[in-house]
């Protein structure tokens, strides 16, 4: 029985490439070891390759492989290397280590960097669903809290032949009147309640000292980066300014302002029932009608509230009006009240909303 060489158990690059340790007396359990080594891998490549360098003008032989009649020139590395070349030997083994050690510490630090990575993500994802799960529940129970009637306008006889030409473009003009005890319970703050038709605006909306607050907390006051609806701090609902502003976040789960870029679609703009905006305060029930939509990038014009004269109002409505993307024929002057609905349309634009005061009445 033909005896089984230490080579056997390798491909015939592998052996080739082992001819140039062939003078070191590895036994066949210590290249079968070796093989399952990643650095020995690495070393065989980085000594043949100086080798092939060292010996490129040395002799070569000729080897016919399989009686096929192509072939190949290959180094007699049996020839050129000798034991006395150990040190060689063990530089190319110590750097091939090397190598392969550094390879471990990267990859180990690329899985710690993408394990903290995947981390952080998740919890900011659980933030994130967390926070919408308050928030929803929020939502519903501030629905749960509030009685919301429909009332009919009324009209003084002077007001009535241009009022009812006005409301019979749009059918039903019913008003929204809430009963804001049980909110006020919840949040002081309380000032008013919006509904925007045609959106899922339909909250109400909080006042207070400064423009910051309600951005990050919820309407219970609890921490919440989803926010809340809420009154520029410069606005009095019941007292109102030229310009009165309200903001919310464009939340991509549609509630807050998330549906009010919806005021920018044909969709939206062709359902004229949307053109009313529906206000109730503590004191009155209000009607804004719709004149300019459109979106803008980040500015502090558009919610400027108070004019020093009549030219600097007119300028302001004669500016938005240009901007909306659509032409609602509405007649807009500077003896009306107007409101804004702002809230981002991406990361980059707002999207914008402007209506005036047609009804301000007195609740029962």
């Amino acid at each position: 029985m033909k005896k089984n060489s230490v080579f056997d158990d390798f491909s015939l690059d592998e052996n080739n490439l082992l001819d140039v340790i062939n003078t070191t007396y590895l036994s066949k359990d210590d290249i079968k070891w070796l093989k399952n080594k990643r650095w020995f891998k690495r070393f065989i490549k980085i000594y043949t390759k100086e080798l092939r360098k060292r010996y490129e003008d040395k002799t070569k032989i000729v080897k016919q492989i399989d009686d096929i009649e192509e072939e190949i020139e290959i180094l007699d590395f049996t020839k050129t290397i000798d034991i006395s070349e150990v040190k060689e030997i063990v530089n190319a083994s110590s750097t091939a280590k090397k190598r392969v050690l550094t390879e471990r510490i990267l990859l180990t630090t690329l899985i710690i960097v993408s394990t903290m990575i995947i981390m952080t993500l998740v919890v900011i994802l659980l933030n994130w669903y967390m926070e919408n799960k308050k928030t929803d529940e929020l939502v519903n129970k501030v629905n749960n809290a509030v009685k919301i009637d429909k009332v009919t306008t009324t009209t003084n006889n002077n007001e009535k032949k241009e009022k009812e030409t006005l409301y019979s473009k749009y059918g039903n003009m019913n008003m929204i009147e809430v009963d804001f005890n049980e909110l006020l319970k919840i949040n002081n703050d309380t000032k008013g309640w919006i509904k925007v038709e045609g959106t899922n605006i339909n909250y109400p909306f909080v006042h207070t000292s400064d423009n910051d607050y309600y951005l990050y907390h919820s309407y219970d006051k609890s921490n919440n980066k989803k926010g809340w609806v809420f009154l520029d701090f410069r606005n009095d609902i019941d007292n109102l300014s030229n310009n009165n502003i309200l903001y919310a976040h464009g939340l991509v789960n549609n509630v807050m302002f998330g549906t009010l870029k919806r005021v920018v679609k044909s969709s939206w703009y062709n359902n004229k029932k949307n053109h009313i905006i529906k206000i109730s305060t503590l004191n009155n029930n209000q009607l804004w009608e719709v004149f300019s939509t459109y979106t803008i990038e980040p500015e502090s014009y558009y919610i400027t509230t108070n004019f020093s004269n009549d030219n600097e109002f007119s300028n302001f409505i004669y500016k938005i009006k240009q901007r909306s993307v659509y032409n609602y024929n509405v007649d807009v002057n500077t003896n009306d009240k107007i409101l804004t609905l702002s809230s981002c349309y991406d990361k980059n634009k707002r999207v914008v909303l402007h209506a005036k005061l047609i009804s301000n009445e007195k609740r029962n």
